[in-house]
């Protein structure tokens, strides 16, 4: 097994832990049941990019950890480099969608909302977390940097980090 494998199976593992702690503490204390219902997963971009591949990647795994292993649906909503689908969502009213709404954000959504965008009607605050997976980016030394890097740790270098539920 490569270590691209190993990492790969591991960030799934952790995905389906994570979605499997959270729906349980969250869906299980409420008493929700999802049996025989459909989810409509929202994803704020079109059906052939990146975000398309995760979530239909994720949907199947997601059934079996929501409670009452309901149908996972994947829907496309793009526009406005994803802040369109997370208005919507945001302006929807959940009183009667008995759980079966749920939106997939990615850095894309996250960053107009970090940096004040006027455009950005929807808080995450308001939100729950369901599932999460570690898509982010990753920085890297080109070879002769890390050489002069001489061993060193470089965790000093980290240059900042934000929460996706605190502005800058």
């Amino acid at each position: 097994m490569t270590l691209k494998q190993t990492a790969r199976g591991a960030a799934l593992g952790a995905a389906v832990v994570a979605a499997s702690f959270a729906t349980q503490g969250v869906a299980g204390g409420h008493g929700i049941d999802l049996t025989g219902k459909t989810v409509e997963w929202v994803i704020p971009f079109s059906e052939t990019g990146g975000s398309a591949k995760w979530a239909n990647f994720y949907a199947p795994l997601l059934s079996e950890a929501l409670p009452g292993q309901p149908t996972v649906v994947v829907k496309f909503m793009p526009g406005a480099g994803s802040t369109k689908g997370a208005n919507w969502f945001q302006e929807q009213s959940y009183d009667d969608s008995e759980g079966t709404l749920i939106f997939g954000s990615s850095g894309s959504t996250q960053f107009p909302y970090l940096l004040g965008d006027p455009r950005v009607r929807y808080e995450y605050n308001d939100w729950n977390v369901v599932l999460a997976s570690g898509t982010g980016g990753v920085a890297y030394l080109p070879p002769d940097m890390s050489a002069k890097m001489n061993g060193m740790d470089a965790t000093g270098l980290q240059i900042g980090r934000a929460s996706c539920r605190e502005r800058v």
